[in-house]
């Protein structure tokens, strides 16, 4: 009599959750994704490095597998790279695939009012300082107030410490 009881309730149980679902709240990394996102398309400008030399910058981001990754398509001066963003584990990673030929690899450190700032996990990107230079940080400001304008800065850093700091105005191209 117990066993059909407890079968019964446990029934009757499961049957008024079966409809339930829950709605999950969106989380401060998926609203940064979001923004994000926001980049799609092409933009324009001339990349500036603190050692005085500068070259054409161009950007294009798409949004590509199923929303879950943001690629960037970057030409300098002639030298292509790609970077992908993706939401992990409620956190935002950049992968850049780099004309240094590494793959650094960095996390969100910061998201406040559209500034975005990365910073590499050497670690994780299996990369030393000791030995070899690669992008230690990124900076990038969607001003999400002028839709068509976005900040982009990034530092290059080696044995010898930084080696340059890139900063660049974009401009949207239509």
């Amino acid at each position: 009599m117990k066993k059909i009881f407890f079968g019964l309730f446990f029934m009757a149980i499961s049957i008024c959750f079966a409809g339930a679902t829950v709605d999950p709240q969106p989380t401060p990394s998926a609203d940064g994704f979001s923004m994000l996102k926001s980049l799609e398309g092409k933009w324009f400008g001339t990349l500036k490095r603190d050692n005085g030399s500068e070259d054409p910058f161009n950007l294009s981001y798409s949004i590509s597998s199923n929303g879950s990754a943001i690629l960037e398509e970057s030409n300098t001066g002639g030298i292509e790279m790609l970077t992908i963003f993706n939401l992990h584990n409620d956190a935002i990673l950049l992968t850049h695939y780099c004309g240094l030929r590494n793959r650094p690899v960095s996390v969100l450190d910061s998201s406040e009012d559209g500034v975005f700032k990365f910073t590499t996990d050497a670690e994780l990107s299996g990369l030393s300082l000791d030995n070899e230079m690669f992008v230690t940080s990124w900076v990038i400001d969607v001003m999400p107030e002028d839709p068509s304008k976005m900040y982009y800065q990034y530092t290059v850093s080696g044995p010898d410490g930084v080696a340059f700091i890139a900063k660049c105005d974009l401009t949207r191209a239509n």
